[in-house]
């Protein structure tokens, strides 16, 4: 019996499959009585009437169709999306793949040579790191590196971000939210999920006074405008603007005494933000830039590499790596928009060996679904971008669920693929499936944007492994109550795929009990 379903290999668990179901194979009309189930639930959804309505089920094993709703119109996936682009970077990648950003020294400047790495200097992973490390002290672990090579000056920090394209943000993201973290540019060298994070706190002197604004990491050449004020009554509601392709910022709302507020803010060009950070860094530790020793000349010494600029003299003093599995666990699992695009611009480099880009990273997500699926899956895709966040991004669920079972049963990708995606309770489903008793394995992702609601991963048992890949997209949700009753739906299809495998595992056991070795 599996004891621990949150750390089952899904090999194993198709392994399992397979002995199980060719031992008592399952009937259509087992298969019936769920779809007659999931076809009542879409018809009884009052609240979803006038929306549009996409659903598709499929068995991983067999690979036959178990429930199909308008499953072959192109919808909005939302973050469903990210499925797609995950997969593809697996693909094309390899599980083992890392990001490797290089910090080199030539005869008079500092050159940072990125690899598109998402997760250099993210909080979240810096976190977890063995030991635990902050912004701030990864900056101080390159500007000790460069130091004990014996530097005491360079001209210049140069950000040689060219394994992309400098197309930073896509164009038909939202304009009004490109200062939200979830809109942050993507570049061939990000930092600290290329945000700013603004630290309000209270004011000491009371309600009516402007509370205190710090920057992290520290930034002193910023421009930011504080007119936000302390309360004592109400709720913080900090925020910060950015309103213009310029790193100038202006502090909004209102921030109670007893609740301080942590606002992160997108950076205009990211890239160059990083190089001045570091000739900041570099000046403050004592290493003269440009000929200057002070941090506030010292930032103006910062560029980006021109088109055809080498490097050939340059010998790396540090290395900083981040490995893909963890690009994908934030990806999928935290749902960082960032992370998402970094790996489309990555795969369409890998391939092409051109900058990457959303144009080709999105041409080689089309052939690798040819190749993996067919023709007709990759004409059912209109990928804009790598994240969901565009509205111009279609798919239909038939084509989410045989991508799914593709990678999901892939002997190599499989298990990382999976391992990917958060369960009920962890991520961005950790307020999910709360009132739900489930007794399966679940592993989904779900999307969200203006009116669009989507749910779309896997239904495992975890005694037999017999998989269901489900789809679940709903566009043009036009109330709160057409949202409210879409997560419903979301969760109620989930439960019903759960039930019946309940039901089909216990019909198994009673028909081949003692025979198996996997019996009660």
């Amino acid at each position: 019996m599996i004891t621990d379903p949150r750390h089952v290999s899904l090999r194993r668990l198709i392994c399992l499959a397979a002995v199980w179901l060719c031992a008592v194979p399952a009937t259509a009309d087992s298969e019936a009585d769920l779809a007659a189930t999931l076809r009542a639930l879409t018809g009884r959804s009052i609240a979803l009437a006038n929306a549009e309505i996409g659903v598709h089920v499929r068995d991983l094993r067999s690979g036959r169709e178990v429930f199909s709703h308008r499953a072959d119109e192109q919808l909005i996936p939302a973050s469903n999306l990210k499925l797609i682009t995950t997969g593809a970077a697996l693909v094309t990648l390899g599980v083992d793949h890392t990001f490797d950003t290089s910090f080199e020294i030539t005869d008079d400047a500092l050159v940072v040579v990125g690899s598109g790495d998402p997760g250099l200097a993210d909080a979240a992973l810096l976190e977890r790191s063995t030991p635990p490390m902050t912004v701030d002290g990864l900056l101080d672990s390159v500007v000790d590196a460069v130091r004990k090579a014996g530097v005491t000056a360079v001209d210049e920090v140069i950000i040689d971000d060219r394994v992309f394209d400098r197309e930073l943000v896509h164009p038909s993201w939202p304009a009004d939210q490109l200062n939200r973290w979830y809109c942050a540019g993507v570049s061939g060298l990000n930092f600290a999920t290329n945000c700013v994070t603004f630290e309000v706190l209270p004011s000491r002197s009371g309600p009516g006074h402007a509370p205190s604004v710090s920057l992290i990491p520290e930034a002193g050449w910023l421009e930011w405008t504080n007119r936000a004020k302390t309360v004592s009554k109400g709720r913080t509601t900090a925020w910060v603007a950015r309103p213009r392709p310029a790193n100038v910022f202006t502090v909004f709302g209102d921030v109670h005494r007893r609740a301080p507020a942590l606002v992160d803010v997108t950076l205009h060009e990211p890239q160059l933000f990083t190089g001045r950070l570091l000739a900041d860094r570099l000046a403050k530790a004592g290493v003269t830039v440009g000929g200057h020793s002070a941090a506030s000349r010292a930032v103006r010494q910062a560029r980006l590499a021109e088109p055809d600029e080498r490097f050939d003299d340059a010998r790396p003093v540090a290395v900083v790596r981040t490995a893909l599995r963890d690009a994908l666990h934030r990806s999928n699992v935290n749902s960082q928009n960032l992370y998402t695009e970094a790996l489309l611009k990555a795969t369409g480099h890998a391939v092409t060996g051109e900058p990457g880009s959303w144009a080709n990273g999105a041409a080689v997500v089309r052939m690798i679904i040819t190749e993996r699926l067919d023709p007709a899956h990759a004409r059912s895709l209109n990928i804009a971008d790598g994240s969901g966040l565009s509205r111009l991004n279609r798919i239909s669920p038939e084509t989410l669920t045989a991508w799914i079972a593709s990678i999901a049963t892939d002997e190599e990708l499989g298990d990382t693929f999976v391992e990917s995606l958060p369960m009920p309770g962890e991520g961005t489903l950790r307020s999910r499936f709360r009132s739900i008793q489930l007794d399966s394995i679940v592993r989904a992702k779900s999307g969200s944007i203006n009116g669009v609601r989507c749910l779309s991963g896997l239904v495992i048992s975890p005694r037999t492994g017999r998989s269901l890949a489900f789809s679940v997209l709903l566009n043009d949700l036009k109330s709160t109550n057409a949202v409210r009753g879409a997560t419903k739906y979301h969760e109620q299809v989930v439960d019903a795929i759960d039930d019946w495998l309940v039901e089909t595992d216990a019909t198994f056991a009673n028909a081949d009990e003692g025979e198996s070795g996997f019996g009660g």
